[in-house]
């Protein structure tokens, strides 16, 4: 009875060690294995002339996708196992029956409309027979509401009158009211921004903080170094109307050429506005490039209490 017993414990020991173990492979594919992609662009000048193709695949084209932007118009389509998706999945044209049934449905309801209109008419009352129409009362005191009317527009004339008097000196001390207001708020603001710049150099310059920020930059430069492209080719003229504007362009371009001048072919024009090029981009992306700096940056002591302290911090 008892070998029976182990027999079947050794059984689910078993199965519970291969899921395991398959649970790890599967985490070992998703973080190792790389998505390859693709990206070519190119551009003459004029939007009809834009193109751009970005293609990709990972996991063994288990998961893979393409999109392709060409004479204005996008058409994608991406694949998961054997799902299959693309831009026209989604449209689908309405039936002739369905139109015709919508057709009837507003004639329906424009025949509605139109009862709705003729019953609203007013229907006019005839008066009764044997029944005179009297004088109205308004009629017989007309002469003596006009001179109400005269005698009260007269009052209003001077009261208004009165009143611009008044406030003509009222209006200059609202209005130096209104000075001194403002005067004193700008003070009140350059004061609390201030007091703002202080708190906020205190921030910046204390030493957790910067030992936070060295770190977090270390790490992005180590990140971006990993993303770059393993093939990178290109060729870009550019040019503004204004020729200061090219060379402070040209100027920041150089920063950064000693790193992708030996794949771009980069021209400055001077004397035209002009913008084309050809640019085509090859790599790989691994998962494991995006856990290992957050996984540093997670366990840093520095990053944790400046993360805390920018939770609290007000200025």
């Amino acid at each position: 009875m008892l070998h029976i017993i182990f027999l079947i414990l050794k059984i689910l020991g078993l199965v519970l060690l291969a899921a395991v173990g398959i649970i790890i492979l599967l985490l070992a594919a998703f973080i190792l294995l790389p998505a390859r992609y693709t990206a070519a662009a190119s551009w003459d000048g004029t939007m009809d002339s834009l193109r751009w193709r970005v293609k990709f695949h990972w996991l063994i084209h288990l998961i893979s996708g393409e999109a392709v932007y060409e004479n204005g118009r996008l058409i994608w389509r991406f694949r998961t196992a054997w799902k299959h998706f693309d831009s026209t999945s989604g449209y689908k044209k309405t039936s002739s029956a369905a139109s015709e049934r919508i057709r009837t449905s507003a004639e329906k309801t424009a025949g509605s409309t139109e009862d709705l209109k003729d019953t609203a008419r007013p229907v006019k009352q005839k008066p009764e027979a044997g029944k005179e129409q009297e004088p109205e009362a308004g009629e017989k005191q007309k002469p003596e509401a006009e001179k109400e009317q005269k005698a009260k527009t007269q009052k209003t004339v001077s009261d208004k009158k009165k009143e611009k008097k008044n406030s003509f000196s009222e209006k200059i001390s609202a209005y130096w009211d209104k000075i001194k207001y403002t005067f004193k708020k700008l003070y009140d603001n350059i004061k609390a921004l201030a007091k703002k710049k202080e708190k906020l150099r205190r921030f910046l310059t204390n030493e957790i903080h910067k030992n936070a920020f060295l770190k977090a930059v270390k790490e992005l430069k180590r990140l971006l170094h990993r993303l770059c492209p393993e093939k990178l080719e290109g060729d870009i003229e550019f040019g503004f109307e204004d020729p200061a504007y090219t060379g402070y362009l040209l100027a920041g371009i150089s920063l950064i050429y000693p790193m992708v001048g030996e794949f771009l072919n980069i021209r400055a024009d001077f004397e035209n506005k002009v913008l084309k090029g050809s640019v085509l981009a090859a790599g790989k992306l691994r998962l494991l490039y995006i856990l290992i700096p957050a996984w540093n940056l997670f366990f840093d002591r520095n990053v944790k209490i400046t993360y805390r302290h920018i939770k609290k911090f007000k200025l």
